[in-house]
């Protein structure tokens, strides 16, 4: 006993370095336990109250600008049940709001899609063309549904190609155009210019059968021939030209060319001041006769213009079958189409409007109007 008494003694006192030891530690613990209960757990509270202050701030204000986003917006839980819209969302879909509605009743392919998050699909709603994007959440607890509206953009798109088509035909037409005058100026020369020339050559080789002036009269003839040949390849010039003039000489040449009866009737001056609307009247009115020997099938046609101080107004119309609603994306329209097209591209270049009606055996009426500069 008096042994184990005297250890006790001595492991409670400060000469015991395994008590100096114990105490060391037990005050080094509770000043760690004291720091953390005062001093770390505190600052960890308020760390995680901060960040969880800001998350809230920040998800309220992504929902401010979810709504305030002028594309619509739709959230959708894993189930596909709308959980989430917009306003923007709301004015495309009014009935959205309404309890568990599921986003197949809105969009039913949109969900058979696998490149979510990827690239966006191509969505139409009504009249409206939307680009649409699907976001899933990394934990799937939710998705995002983003709508861009594209019509205008589509429209563009149809626009350019429609354009493009035309132009394309356009182009083969002037091609076509000039293989043909190619192939009638050939056949001028050799079978009129080139017969004449023949037998004036054989005339010349038996003069004393031939009179001089006969020999003159078929040179004249020649001569005349490859005049007319120069002045119908010869690009119009309006500037001392009276449009009444070559209106009536290209009516009355067309109506004993085509076995259609023609009329003209013109009003006000005779000269029209500005030599590019001259020209474009003119070639656009040889177009519009053109298609009237080609396509109409008409027995009578008319041109009337009326050249006033202030505008020209132009109005060609026939009796015939009328232009074909469907011309725009059939086959005709290459024969029919590119030179309505260029009677448009013509008119609006100098600042003019032109109109069309047409009906189904009832012919065709083009008004074209152009008013003068002051």
């Amino acid at each position: 006993m008096n042994n184990i008494d005297t250890y006790t003694k001595f492991f409670f006192t400060f000469e015991n370095p395994t008590f100096v030891a114990l105490i060391v530690s037990v005050l080094v613990i509770g000043t760690v336990i004291f720091v953390f209960i005062k001093v770390i757990f505190p600052l960890q509270k308020s760390f995680v109250t901060a960040q969880h202050k800001h998350l809230l701030e920040k998800a309220e204000l992504m929902a401010l600008f979810a709504e305030m986003d002028p594309d619509p917006l739709i959230r959708i839980d894993s189930q596909g049940l709308i959980i989430h819209t917009n306003e923007a969302s709301k004015k495309i879909f009014p009935d959205i709001v309404q309890e568990k509605k599921n986003i197949d009743e809105i969009l039913p392919d949109l969900m058979n899609r696998t490149n979510f998050g990827e690239v966006p699909s191509i969505e139409k709603v009504d009249e409206r063309i939307y680009s649409v994007l699907v976001r899933p959440q990394l934990d799937n607890s939710f998705t995002n549904i983003y709508m861009h509206d594209i019509t205008q953009i589509k429209n563009y798109e149809y626009t350019l190609e429609t354009y493009k088509s035309r132009l394309k035909s356009f182009a083969e037409r002037l091609d076509s155009e000039n293989e043909q005058l190619k192939k009638t100026l050939s056949s001028e020369l050799h079978d009129n210019i080139g017969q004449l020339l023949i037998l004036v050559k054989l005339k010349l080789a038996n003069m004393e059968k031939h009179h001089a002036s006969e020999i003159e009269l078929d040179v004249d003839s020649v001569y005349h021939k490859i005049r007319e040949i120069s002045k119908n390849l010869r690009p119009l010039e309006f500037k001392d030209e009276r449009l009444k003039m070559a209106m009536q000489t290209l009516v009355q040449t067309v109506s004993v060319n085509s076995q259609i009866a023609g009329s003209f009737d013109f009003l006000g001056e005779d000269v029209v001041t500005d030599p590019k609307i001259g020209l474009c009247i003119y070639r656009v009115v040889q177009e519009a006769l053109n298609n009237i020997m080609k396509h109409s099938g008409a027995t009578e046609f008319s041109v009337q213009i009326g050249n006033y101080s202030d505008k020209i107004n132009v109005v060609v119309s026939d009796n015939g079958i009328g232009i074909p609603n469907e011309y725009y994306s059939s086959k005709e329209f290459k024969n029919y189409g590119t030179g309505l097209f260029s009677m448009k591209e013509r008119i609006e270049n100098l600042g003019g409007n032109i109109k069309i009606n047409s009906f189904p055996q009832e012919g065709t009426t083009l008004f074209i109007e152009f008013y003068k500069r002051g």
